[in-house]
Formats: C-alpha cells, sequence, structure tokens
C-alpha cells in the first residue's frame, strides 16, 4: 500500500477547501472588523451619553432662569447656587448676576454640574434682565 497525499486524495474525491492560511487571514480580517465595530459602537454610546447630560443639564439652567424671572427681584442677587435632582441623579447649579454699562439691565449666567464633580460644568446659559418698571425712577 502506498501512501497518498491530501492534495492527490482530495482531488480524487472531488473535496476542495480552505488552506490553513486562508482561514487564519480570514480569522484576522473578521477580528479587525470586529474591533472596529466595537468600536464605533462605544463611541455612539459615548457621544448619546453626553447629548443626555447636556439635555438634563440645560433643562436644569432653564429652569432656574424662569424662577429667576419669577421672583422679580431687583437687582437679582449677585451669587446664589443649588442642588437639584433630575433623572435619579443629583445637580449643582450656580447662577451669577453681573452688573452692565446700562443700569437698567444685569447680565445672568447659569452653570449646571454633576453634584460629584462641580468643577465638570456640562451646560452655561445666559441672559440679560431688565429693572422691572415699578423699580424704575
Amino acid at each position: 500500500m502506498t501512501a497518498k497525499s491530501p492534495q492527490k486524495l482530495a482531488a480524487k474525491s472531488g473535496q476542495s477547501g480552505f488552506t490553513l492560511i486562508e482561514l487564519l487571514v480570514a480569522m484576522a480580517i473578521f477580528a479587525i472588523a470586529g474591533v472596529a465595530v466595537m468600536r464605533a459602537t462605544t463611541e455612539h454610546i459615548r457621544a448619546v451619553t453626553q447629548l443626555e447630560e447636556m439635555t438634563f443639564a440645560s433643562f436644569i439652567a432653564e429652569n432656574q432662569l424662569q424662577l429667576n424671572r419669577l421672583e422679580q427681584k431687583w437687582p437679582p442677587e449677585a451669587k446664589k447656587q443649588g442642588e437639584v435632582k433630575m433623572a435619579n441623579r443629583m445637580w449643582l447649579w450656580q447662577q451669577s448676576s453681573l452688573e452692565t454699562a446700562d443700569p437698567n439691565f444685569r447680565q445672568i449666567k447659569v452653570t449646571v454640574s454633576p453634584l460629584e464633580e462641580p468643577a465638570r460644568v456640562i451646560y452655561s446659559l445666559q441672559t440679560f434682565v431688565g429693572k422691572p418698571e415699578r423699580d424704575k425712577e
């Protein structure tokens, strides 16, 4: 009995397949593609999280400006801050009031950051408010 090579056996039986090198190359290509998909997914999730944070922070800043407007206190307090819970998270808001060139107006700025990271300002909003008619000279 003579030994036959695997190529001759495959050729006689009509079977053909991939070599080990071809399989390794295909696996490497799929692995690289998988890593690229995972990286893109991770970046997408990070971007969605940042957008969610910015949206909640913008709601908080808008709410604080509206509450300040309802107070109708003149001049607005120079500085104030507080904590608020939104979307099951605690947020820190800080409001400052600055004088303008016109004594009938003040600039109000509200910044919002996570309570656990007060130095990381996520959203900042500013507006100008006018002196109420009843307080004008």
